[in-house]
């Protein structure tokens, strides 16, 4: 099996911020369409 190509720590680091970043905007998401849908 090949080794995996390593990328740069700050390409690593920013797909790591990328995927925070839109699960923390994906669970805001789900949670206001939750509070909405509650609240009626």
């Amino acid at each position: 099996m090949a080794p995996a190509t390593t990328l740069p720590l700050w390409k690593r680091l920013a797909w790591f911020a990328a995927i925070w970043g839109a699960s923390v905007v994906g669970l805001g998401a789900v949670a206001t369409l939750l509070r909405f849908w509650l609240k009626t």
